[in-house]
């Protein structure tokens, strides 16, 4: 644990040095220290400076749009992400009203806009939640799709997404989990490359089935779940520079006829 503590304040004071060499200044006001651990009370939280003040230690904090807890738990996130696309869906409710009278399809599209990409972001971090946790965003995905399509609240939930056009929650998070998880497959210098594709720790998941599996074992789960057989990726090719001359060689089939 000592040495652990040293190493980081060795890098948190490697990177203040080269924030002053090259002009930039970490706000401490913005800095926080989160300790990742499920256990209670088996580590103690480390302690780091910044400039010479203390690094503050917080519960949660927000990355990227992302609401982080020390559990990984994602609970927190999916709260605040139901408030914000329960505001959203009010706007919908507005819009559907006789007074306004917007179409099935208008409303779909607000959806999809306004609503469904906010459930979209961020789906490979915090769709490894508990199913439970996850459940609490079907009734928002539900409610838009009632409100867009005009279906009674007696509807079937199958029926719904028939309608619609829309697949539920958990298939929508499958796909783009796999879309993810093949623009990785097709760049070599991702650097979570390896790791998905050969991710470790297998056996630990399989004989823990509380543990929480990482991003590349959960899906080798999707992947067998739904038999999707592995093949090549073409890697990513980087467009040449505007200022490099390209050749292009193409076949004409006019050509002979003049």
């Amino acid at each position: 644990m000592t040495w652990a503590l040293f190493k980081g304040n060795y890098k948190v004071n490697n990177m203040t040095d080269w924030a002053s060499t090259n002009g930039f200044i970490f706000s401490l006001q913005k800095t926080v220290c989160m300790h990742f651990c499920r256990r209670r009370g088996l580590h103690l939280d480390p302690e780091f400076q910044l400039n010479g003040s203390p690094i503050p230690i917080v519960q949660e904090t927000k990355f990227l749009g992302i609401v982080f807890d020390r559990k990984l738990t994602f609970r927190s996130h999916i709260k605040h992400l139901k408030t914000k696309c329960i505001r959203t869906l009010n706007i919908m409710k507005v819009l559907s009203s006789t007074s306004w009278d917007a179409d099935k399809v208008s409303l779909m599209r607000i959806y999809r806009s306004l609503v469904r990409s906010k459930l979209d972001y961020g789906v490979p971090v915090y769709g490894s939640a508990a199913k439970s946790t996850l459940k609490m965003l079907d009734s928002v995905h539900h409610q838009g799709l009632r409100i867009a399509t005009g279906a009674f609240r007696t509807t079937p939930i199958p029926s719904l997404h028939v309608i619609s056009g829309e697949p539920s929650l958990e298939l929508r998070r499958h796909r783009l989990s796999l879309s993810y998880f093949y623009k990785i497959k097709s760049d070599e210098s991702h650097p979570q490359y390896y790791k998905v594709i050969s991710p470790i720790f297998g056996f630990l998941f399989s004989v823990r089935l509380s543990f929480t599996p990482t991003f590349g074992f959960k899906i080798g789960g999707l992947l067998r779940y739904f038999e999707i057989e592995d093949f090549p990726v073409v890697s990513n090719v980087e467009d040449p520079p505007p200022w490099k001359e390209t050749q292009l060689d193409f076949i004409d089939d006019f050509f002979t006829l003049f």
